[in-house]
């Protein structure tokens, strides 16, 4: 986004995203980043559409194939161009696709269902790669550089990651690769079956070698196998304050707790772009910006910029882990609203763990979703939440079911281990896992929670309960009836709080 762009986003959501009544549920007047660096504005009367539409135009911007069953907004890494460590720039190339596949709807729209594209030259896995339907990532064949190919990644009812296809493809490959992986889709997909036909259920289906296959014969010239994977897999948020590949420049990265920003907010993080950086603003799949181009000697100022109390460049391990999707009221699937409930997770534990434990949760995952879409990509965080509800002799209750231990750079989904716990016992089973991971992690090494078998047992008696407005003194062990859990979650807390 350029620094008007990013106005242009905040005025209308000052302006339009006005809730229907005072007691209508939910926030007003703000802005929300995806985890596919997007922007949603909520509230959005039909008769404004039109002054809306005209002022994004104005700036450039555009709705088209936001939505419906198109492919989608073209992703990637969010300081291509200015990363020092970045294998190839592929930003210009993801502008190429999103041009092309918006100058192409009979191509693009109307396929049988959504279909996500991401390319990176970023050596890290910043883009989550494996859980798009297609992905290129940075690739070295016969000194050249340009990308590895991978099809059928997705999340929801039925994940999975994607496969690589095993070829290599240069840069300016990258259009007719796309063209052929669409009208793959569109020949082969089921266009009836909208719950179960997403591109990874065709890859599945047909197997990964008859789909490389189905894609070879649609290009016009061959591909070579593939070369050097050039990509660490490692998770990388960007956040905090990095130098510039080719210049004495900064680019910060900040964080936006749950991707949430009031509408003069966001017009406040374009005048902080313009005045201290070079009027760009990014933003990343962990729903948080980056202000580029910051002159080192502007730093001290920047950070003392009131609106950075909360947009922090070095938040807590907490408020870095947490993403939550739109949810309730917004989704029409969504049970209730995750984003206020990941600010009461932030918070609860930060009440529940010491600094000294919280010091070892570095790289820590937390993902919050509303409905089983996985919009918040809950199947590859170290702990993922998804709402639900509950139900026992007093009635309905707001729950979570519990996964634990995903993480893509291990190529692993997370597995689920608790359903329907409510939402405070989730809380506080989450802070009890924490307590004892952090209890036996060596400080600076990156999380990777995920109980072996026999402690599986022990985890998912954590996430046992009683009423769900049951108050419990100990805010971790008390609520377990399991008394392997409870040994081994007091003896943590005795000794480490």
């Amino acid at each position: 986004l350029t620094w008007h762009q990013a106005a242009a986003v905040g005025q209308i959501a000052q302006r339009h995203a006005r809730k229907p009544s005072p007691d209508a549920e939910g926030s007003e007047r703000f802005a929300e980043f995806t985890t596919r660096q997007n922007i949603q504005v909520h509230w959005v009367r039909f008769e404004a559409l039109p002054v809306i539409w005209e002022q994004l135009d104005a700036a450039g911007l555009t709705s088209l194939q936001a939505c419906g069953d198109t492919a989608r907004n073209i992703t990637g890494c969010p300081v291509a161009g200015i990363d020092r460590d970045q294998v190839l720039d592929a930003a210009p190339i993801v502008r190429q696709v999103h041009h092309h596949v918006l100058q192409h709807p009979a191509l693009s729209a109307f396929l049988p269902r959504k279909f996500k594209i991401t390319v990176t030259g970023c050596p890290s896995d910043c883009v989550l790669a494996r859980i798009n339907d297609l992905a290129f990532t940075p690739a070295r064949h016969n000194g050249e550089l340009g990308f590895h190919v991978w099809l059928g990644g997705g999340l929801s009812d039925y994940a999975r990651l994607a496969s690589d296809q095993r070829v290599f493809v240069r840069p300016h490959e990258v259009i007719a690769v796309v063209d052929a992986t669409l009208r793959l889709y569109k020949e082969l997909g089921d266009p009836v079956h909208k719950a179960v036909n997403r591109f990874r259920a065709l890859v599945d289906a047909l197997g990964p070698a008859r789909v490389r296959d189905e894609l070879l014969a649609r290009l016009p010239f061959t591909l070579p196998a593939a070369g050097e994977d050039l990509s660490t897999w490692r998770p990388c948020d960007h956040l905090g304050v990095h130098p510039h590949a080719a210049s004495d420049h900064v680019y910060v990265g900040l964080n936006v707790p749950v991707g949430r920003l009031a509408g003069e907010e966001l017009v406040e993080v374009a005048r902080l772009a313009r005045d201290y950086g070079d009027g760009e603003i990014r933003l990343t799949q962990r729903q948080n910006l980056i202000l580029t181009g910051v002159s080192p000697e502007h730093l001290s100022s920047l950070r003392c910029e009131p609106l950075l109390h909360r947009l922090r460049p070095e938040p807590d391990p907490f408020e870095r882990a947490a993403i939550a999707c739109t949810s309730a009221p917004f989704r029409k699937f969504g049970i209730f609203n995750v984003k206020e409930k990941g600010v009461e997770l932030i918070e609860h534990l930060r009440a529940a763990l010491s600094a000294r434990a919280a010091a070892r949760l570095h790289g820590l995952c937390l993902h919050v979703s509303g409905c089983k879409a996985s919009c918040a990509q809950i199947h590859v965080g170290h702990l993922g939440l998804r709402a639900a509800m509950g139900k026992d002799e007093d009635g309905f209750y707001e729950a979570f079911d519990v996964a634990v231990g995903g993480d893509l750079g291990r190529e692993r989904l997370a597995r689920w281990i608790a359903h329907q716990v409510p939402v405070g016992s989730a809380f506080r089973g989450i802070a009890g896992l924490l307590i004892a991971y952090a209890a036996e992690t060596p400080p600076g090494e990156a999380a990777d929670l995920l109980p072996g078998a026999a402690d599986d047992r022990a985890a998912r008696g954590v996430f046992r309960w009683g009423r769900p407005d049951e108050r419990i003194d100990c805010p971790v062990v008390s609520g377990s009836r399991c008394p392997r859990a409870r040994l081994m979650l007091r003896s943590v807390i005795d000794e480490h709080l």
